[in-house]
């Protein structure tokens, strides 16, 4: 590693967040392990004959922890404690181990923090609040290579660049929205929608500084009793787009897939547009794997409903997700594959009708006729883990799906054909 520079660590201010390690080993079971050379070196220093395998693993052009073949970390022991851990102590764990669930980018004058729903222990808030992993979190970000510095700023049109004071703007205005309980869910999210397809309409070129404001917190107040009519329903096209949206974010390539080489990624590919076309047509059986449960159909799928007991904590938990993700700054942006903000308030309304696709198919693979809140919790997960970090969400052909499913209040209908509560 390059020597590091300490600088302020921003954390997402979100009071109702919280967070702490429980030891559930989610993260050591799904995620894989990125290492420095020096934390490999330390590693293949060490004997572990225990693990029958070797401790790192080498794949396109990064070294990883290892992984068991069922997907778990081989220093996992049966107590579901970390062998690295327990051997040398917390310090001596890899970094990307350490730090989950933060992520954090260089940003100038410090580093820009942003926390990850893959966590049970972020979407069930238990913990201690943010501010008090600041410390930690400061003494990782300081052995951390800086990287390029990703400015404060984006686009929020395609031309036309936007200032910080405008940027604040958005993510408070947008905060506030979900943060007024007043409303339902999903009323608050098609507000937000409607919204954002009313900006793109906007010449902003001409409404500048505190006008920008003005004139944003004008149309949101102004959306609320424009949404009380129901969005007709979505296209086929849309929904099928829709549907490739979601598979788009349950792709996550496992370790044997990275060391596979050209024929296995090649045939890796021609798997994923198969299913990809699958998803599109939306019949017959949905590809996807079912941990244990059944293999609905995509019809089957599209006929689950909310779970009207549990409207309040899927309410809080969406809400609070969203929160969190405007304040970390990981929805346009350099924290969002340098996209234009109003794409990516979009990209982000439609992961939010991903959620409630998959719930009702996780419901749906459990024979259930509604689908729950640990339903949402699991489709929530499911969705963020690939959120800023899935490379494949940031290409031209997603942002032209994100572009398309915009036009015709796409992300409004299909809010309302997916919506988590009722």
């Amino acid at each position: 590693m390059t020597e590091s520079i300490a600088l302020n660590v921003l954390l997402p201010a979100v009071p109702e967040q919280r967070w702490s390690c429980h030891s559930c080993s989610d993260c050591c079971r799904t995620l894989v392990g990125h290492l420095f050379d020096n934390e490999r070196r330390f590693i293949q220093a060490q004997s572990w004959p225990e693990l029958g395998v070797e401790p790192v693993a080498f794949a396109h052009g990064r070294w990883l922890l290892n992984k068991r073949p069922d997907g778990a970390c081989v220093f996992l022991d049966d107590q579901n404690r970390c062998r690295i851990h327990t051997r040398f102590g917390e310090a001596r764990k890899p970094i990307a181990c350490r730090m989950f669930p933060f992520s954090i980018r260089p940003v100038t004058g410090g580093w820009q923090a942003s926390l990850r729903f893959d966590c049970p222990s972020v979407i069930s808030s238990n913990g201690e609040p943010l501010w008090r992993h600041k410390s930690w979190l400061s003494d990782l970000a300081q052995r951390l290579p800086r990287g390029r510095e990703m400015r404060d700023r984006t686009r929020l049109q395609s031309r036309l660049t936007g200032t910080p004071e405008e940027l604040d703007a958005i993510t408070a205005r947008f905060s506030r929205l979900f943060e007024d309980a007043s409303n339902l869910l999903d009323m608050r999210l098609r507000i937000a929608a409607k919204a954002t397809a009313t900006l793109r309409q906007a010449k902003l070129v001409n409404v500048r500084g505190n006008r920008f404001a003005e004139l944003l917190d004008l149309i949101v107040t102004g959306m609320a009793s424009d949404v009380t009519k129901i969005p007709d329903r979505p296209t086929p096209r849309q929904s099928g787009m829709l549907r490739q949206l979601a598979f788009a974010h349950a792709e996550h390539v496992t370790l044997q897939e990275l060391q596979a080489g050209w024929w296995g990624s090649a045939r890796k590919r021609f798997q994923q547009l198969r299913r990809a076309r699958a998803f599109l047509r939306g019949t017959r059986t949905v590809p996807l794997r079912t941990d244990g449960g059944g293999s609905p159909t995509f019809e089957t799928v599209d006929t689950i409903v909310p779970d009207t007991t549990t409207n309040k904590l899927v309410s809080e938990l969406i809400s609070r997700y969203i929160i969190t993700r405007l304040a970390g700054r990981s929805v346009f942006g350099a924290g969002y594959y340098d996209w234009p903000v109003l794409d990516g308030l979009d990209a982000l309304w439609l992961s939010i009708s991903c959620v409630g696709w998959f719930s009702r198919f996780f419901a749906a693979c459990r024979a259930r006729e509604r689908f729950e809140f640990s339903d949402v919790a699991k489709a929530l997960g499911v969705v963020d883990r690939a959120v800023t970090r899935l490379p494949a969400l940031g290409t031209r052909s997603e942002r032209a799906r994100i572009l398309y499913l915009a036009l015709d209040d796409g992300p409004a209908r299909l809010l309302n054909k997916y919506a988590l509560t009722t």
